[in-house]
């Protein structure tokens, strides 16, 4: 069991405004599909998928308790291995929980890192990998998925078709308040399209804090189709506008630590390539929104 006993004075603020001790375990569970749960524990979702024998987990939270034991309460088939959209420690900390784990190259030597809000803690990075390559496919008798890279929110992204339940599992990639690219628009316009060769085959993306109809991915692409044909259209203010919906502001008047359960600790979260003044831009079509690097555009 990974120890979070360090982190007992921490707090971590519940959906429903309730607070519990850091190194306290939560679950909850929500059936979203026939086999198919998505679960919150603290971090970005993760999900079981059962198949004809056994059952797979998508991504694995940071929250404290053993989360392969909970998945394992919700099926009577062996829950053994973890497929993770990408590398960051909010979708990989507790991959050790579990006997092996899929994932892309990239992602190998920068999964399982821990943020800086749980320093002082031990989290193994020991246990088997099996790479998956883009286009490849991780077995899971009567549910095999497909995995497609999709690079750009992290280098490691990928993105699992479950062809049976309809979903495209997507981790951190779409979001509904607007995508601001780390990398090029070219790249992300030629992933977008990649993916929808599937598109037939999907009703709905899930993503780590979000989901979605597969319509948003049609907007996305079709926006970035669209940013592609563009002109030079002049300096922007702009990512996406605001916090992501349910972000809730820190009291200057709370002295104890207090974390969202569904959102990034304040020290842990990242921050956007940074873009040279009068380089970025931001364009709004088909109800979303992409902010780029212009110098990056056809990359």
């Amino acid at each position: 069991m990974i120890d979070f006993s360090s982190k007992h004075d921490i707090w971590i603020r519940n959906q429903d405004g309730s607070l519990s001790r850091m190194d306290e375990p939560y679950f909850l569970s929500e059936k979203i599909a026939p086999g198919t749960w998505r679960i919150i524990s603290s971090g970005d979702s993760s999900y079981l998928l059962e198949g004809d024998d056994e059952a797979l987990a998508i991504d694995s939270g940071y929250g404290a308790g053993n989360i392969r034991e909970f998945m394992q309460s919700l099926t009577d088939k062996p829950v053994r291995r973890i497929a993770n959209t990408h590398h960051h420690f909010d979708h990989t900390a507790m991959n050790s929980y579990f006997e092996m784990a899929y994932m892309s190259k990239k992602a190998v030597p920068l999964a399982t890192i821990p943020f800086p809000s749980f320093s002082g803690m031990d989290f193994p990075r020991d246990y088997p990998i099996t790479v998956v390559p883009d286009g490849g496919v991780i077995p899971l008798k009567g549910r095999d998925l497909l995995a497609l890279s999709l690079p750009d929110h992290a280098e490691s992204s990928m993105v699992f078709l479950d062809r049976k339940a309809r979903i495209l599992y997507t981790g951190d990639e779409f979001m509904p308040m607007g995508k601001r690219l780390n990398g090029g628009l070219k790249s992300w316009y030629e992933g977008l399209e990649k993916i929808d060769k599937y598109r037939e085959e999907f009703d709905m993306l899930y993503g780590g804090a979000f989901v979605m109809k597969a319509a948003f991915f049609d907007a996305c692409l079709v926006c970035a189709k669209y940013a592609m044909e563009q002109p030079d259209l002049g300096p922007s203010n702009g990512g996406p506008k605001g916090p992501p919906p349910g972000m809730m502001q820190k009291d200057p008047n709370e002295t104890r630590t207090i974390y969202d359960r569904m959102a990034p600790h304040p020290e842990d979260r990242g921050e956007s390539e940074p873009v040279a003044p009068g380089n970025l831009r931001r364009v709004e079509y088909a109800g979303t929104s992409i902010s780029f690097d212009i110098t990056k555009k056809f990359q």
